[in-house]
């Protein structure tokens, strides 16, 4: 594969390598009480080796060379580029840019950057003249809020810009995946981006946005790094080497880095930014045997949030109801695998006759799936004969009644066990890693579904 990796991964000198860990050192002293506000992670020299080495050659041949690090921290990434790359460094007028002033000030007592224009600023809101060869770097990774549960802190009125300056934002949107858009922006045409970043974009439904925009401006290619990258942080990460040409926009391959090589996984030629999955022959195998995907054969919708049950006068709280009228709203506790618990968990209650406000599917009997795995990515999915009203992270799959499933001779009882068994579970280990500790719709809808018991008897044949 096209990824100029050098050899030289684990080689540094040693008194650059000793001097830069005390730098290391020093600056996690200073960064400590701001990192889990600002999504900070610093990265592995081995890392910043790899990713430095994935630079193309060919930007020698240029007469002036723009390399810039955003969230530069203590510029570990300008730094590799001196360790390893020595001509393009004295070569390039090299620029940083970073939010906190107290990193600024250590780095300029501590180093001898003088080379390196170091801005202050939001590199989100930050406006520049200047296109660069090479954005390269590790951008912060959370989603920016105030709320306790969120690890970036950014007040309502600079999430409002951000969300109105990037065209990629969605949902609960990772700021990675702005500072993905950013950087491709600042680009000139052939400039390459190099970012180490968590793997989920390749996923979740919260970045369409981002794969399409990728798709269209210029060629991809993802490097699977895996988990225990980061020592001090649990994600699973990918190294993301985009390169800014439309006339290869939509080229797209995945590559996983094991055992020192880089190996590759697939190529599509004309991506257009779907959800990226691997491949293995047991995967490969049971899409083969199943005709239908998940989606083809329901509806999948989530249960209402807290805000939505909030707003409806007909929820009563409170720990027992005697009025047979009522009934519990349940959550994903009470949804275990093959199993739904029927009992109040959460003190929520709505009189029967008021279900259809929550949602009109409640009264009728249908599957029920966890949106998190139980065990080792183990799907949770249950048929609610019931049909009680939920709340949170639950699926729910209705079938579609029409000539495109006919064919489909599973009732829905055997649909639900064949999503808990032992094949599902092999089939999304395979193909999703260990990257989502979820499932997203888009991911369910995926899912290969046999279609009657002849192809459920031909699975049991998969090694």
């Amino acid at each position: 594969m096209p990824l100029g990796f050098k050899c030289g991964i684990e080689i540094h000198q040693q008194t650059d390598t000793h001097k830069s860990e005390i730098l290391l050192d020093t600056l996690k002293s200073i960064i400590k009480p701001i990192k889990k506000d600002k999504g900070i992670f610093f990265t592995p020299d081995s890392v910043v080796d790899f990713m430095v080495g994935l630079i193309d050659e060919k930007i020698l041949n240029k007469k002036e060379i723009y390399i810039l690090e955003p969230a530069c921290g203590m510029t570990q990434f300008i730094t590799g580029i001196e360790r390893n790359r020595q001509l393009l460094f004295k070569r390039a007028k090299k620029y940083g840019v970073e939010i906190n002033k107290n990193i600024i000030a250590h780095i300029k007592e501590s180093t001898k950057q003088d080379n390196v224009e170091i801005i202050n600023d939001d590199f989100l809101l930050w406006q520049t003249e200047i296109s660069f060869d090479v954005v390269i770097g590790n951008p912060p990774y959370g989603i920016p809020s105030l709320s306790e549960h969120y690890t970036i802190k950014v007040d309502d009125k600079t999430k409002k810009i951000y969300k109105k300056k990037f065209t990629t934002w969605y949902g609960k949107y990772n700021v990675y995946g702005a500072f993905i858009e950013k950087s491709i922006q600042l680009l000139k045409d052939e400039g390459q981006l190099i970012f180490i970043t968590p793997a989920t974009f390749m996923f979740l439904d919260e970045f369409k946005k981002l794969r399409k925009f990728l798709a269209d401006n210029g060629s991809t290619e993802i490097i699977y790094l895996g988990e225990n990258v980061f020592p001090d942080a649990d994600v699973t990460s990918v190294v993301l080497k985009f390169v800014k040409t439309k006339k290869s926009a939509h080229k797209f391959s995945l590559a996983e880095f094991k055992n020192h090589r880089i190996l590759p996984v697939k190529q599509i030629a004309k991506w257009k930014g779907e959800i990226i999955t691997f491949e293995t022959d047991f995967t490969d195998g049971l899409k083969n045997i199943s005709r239908h995907r998940l989606g083809d054969i329901y509806e999948i919708r989530i249960s209402p949030r807290t805000p939505e049950i909030k707003k409806n006068y007909n929820i009563v709280q409170s720990k027992t109801i005697a009025d047979e009228n009522f009934i519990p709203i349940l959550n994903g506790r009470n949804l275990k695998v093959n199993e739904i618990i029927y009992e109040p968990l959460i003190d929520l209650w709505i009189p029967k006759t008021k279900i259809k406000t929550l949602r009109g599917y409640f009264n009728k009997s249908h599957i029920v799936v966890g949106l998190g795995f139980r065990g080792n990515r183990q799907i949770a999915a249950a048929y609610d004969k019931k049909a009680y009203p939920w709340i949170g992270d639950v699926y729910h799959l209705s079938r579609k009644h029409n000539f495109s499933v006919m064919d489909m001779k599973l009732s829905d009882e055997e649909i639900v066990a064949y999503l808990n068994s032992e094949v599902v579970r092999k089939y999304i280990m395979d193909v999703f890693r260990e990257v989502t500790y979820h499932l997203s719709i888009t991911q369910l809808k995926q899912l290969p579904v046999p279609s009657n018991q002849e192809e459920l008897k031909n699975l049991s044949k998969l090694s």
